[in-house]
């Protein structure tokens, strides 16, 4: 009975998305090289992708209460939701001839709803003729396994949605230093009248590390403050866009990090998580930093040496830090990390606006028309690499 009520809530929402019935539907820095097998069906698909859709079938794994699949209804008619689940057991109900007609994946949901790594990895044998995956997240370290990886199946992700929330958290940590709002409040709670300076972030150098959309944005904010903005990244030319934008000063070579952290007054960390990326910022880099300097991570937890940063921070060798990431999430309840009056946390939820995945789901609404008039899709990730 249970699963028969679920079937029949999963079609209720497949109306709801598409206004229409469902229907049985039928028929690179790290790594070696691709074999000519994979590189032969990497090609068939890519080619294949380049015409034009009469229709497509899409599977949807996520849970069907996520309130953001309201957005599907912008779908074109010639979309077909296939189904909508969580993991195997939601979508046990799927004939062989609905697995085979599944062209496109949609990963998206968050907490309870979200789809998970290992669900979707156990779908994949069924998924034959699949080309397309979206993530409706921008990290894709959650999501890889070997099997997507090294096929030929497209990936893309919702790089760029979460970059201004994100942006707005890193200009708040700043201030929150900068104004020294921990003793606003201490002093609020016990009745003191007791001015003191506090500190402009106009004229003060703000290091990014990563500088990605995510990076971008934080620049953007930071020069509206009047700040100076270095950044680091594999490419250190300036494209003619970012001349023309005025935002950085100057871009460091990874192999610099170094200089940059000496650089900077707030360092910020926006990097994806990748093997490159493990422990980036390790404690010979926490110890570059200037003794007044914050580190804000809105990147990855793992992309720093938590340890050594908790070190720093309880000997007072830096400021002070703002951490949205972890290495461990759920932060350990006996990490020193809540205990440090330095430090500024949040549950990673910066980004969590109430816009935020209804955006997602707008922009692969986007990337679907491109895929249904056989154009390059946005956003396409370099799986290998794992961003």
């Amino acid at each position: 009975m249970q699963r028969i009520a679920g079937q029949a809530r999963s079609a209720r929402l497949h109306r709801a998305c598409l206004g229409a019935s469902t229907r049985e539907t039928r028929r690179t820095p790290f790594g070696s090289r691709p074999s000519p097998r994979r590189q032969r069906a990497a090609a068939a698909v890519t080619a294949a992708m380049a015409v034009p859709r009469a229709g497509v079938n899409l599977l949807v794994v996520s849970g069907p209460e996520s309130p953001e699949l309201e957005v599907l209804k912008q779908l074109p008619s010639t979309v077909t939701v296939v189904a909508v689940g969580r993991n195997a057991d939601d979508l046990a109900h799927l004939t062989p001839e609905q697995w085979d007609s599944v062209t496109v994946l949609l990963n998206c949901g968050v907490g309870k709803n979200a789809g998970k790594r290992d669900d979707i990895r156990a779908l994949w044998p069924r998924l034959r003729n699949l080309e397309w995956m979206h993530s409706a997240s921008a990290g894709l370290e959650h999501l890889l396994f070997p099997e997507l990886v090294e096929g030929p199946v497209t990936l893309t992700n919702a790089k760029g949605v979460y970059s201004h929330s994100l942006a707005e958290y890193c200009l708040t940590a700043c201030n929150w230093f900068a104004k020294d709002l921990p003793r606003l409040r201490r002093q609020q709670a016990a009745a003191q009248w007791e001015p003191y300076d506090v500190e402009e972030l106009r004229g003060k150098t703000l290091g990014i590390i990563g500088y990605g959309d995510i990076g971008q944005a934080c620049g953007r904010l930071a020069k509206a403050f009047r700040m100076r903005v270095v950044a680091l990244r594999r490419r250190t030319e300036l494209s003619e866009e970012e001349k023309a934008a005025g935002v950085v000063e100057k871009i460091f070579p990874p192999e610099q990090l170094h200089d940059l952290m000496a650089a900077s007054d707030y360092v910020v960390m926006a990097t994806p998580y990748t093997p490159t990326t493990h422990r980036l910022v390790d404690a010979a880099a926490i110890a570059a930093m200037r003794p007044h300097g914050v580190f804000i991570n809105v990147g990855r937890g793992k992309c720093v040496d938590e340890a050594a940063l908790i070190e720093a921070l309880q000997g007072g060798r830096i400021r002070g830090a703002a951490l949205d990431v972890f290495e461990t999430e759920p932060l350990p309840s006996d990490s020193p990390l809540w205990r440090l009056d330095n430090v500024l946390m949040s549950p990673h939820c910066a980004d969590r606006t109430k816009e935020f995945q209804f955006e997602s789901l707008a922009f692969f609404v986007e990337n679907m028309g491109r895929y249904l008039a056989g154009q390059p899709l946005a956003n396409v990730c370099d799986k290998k690499n794992g961003y």
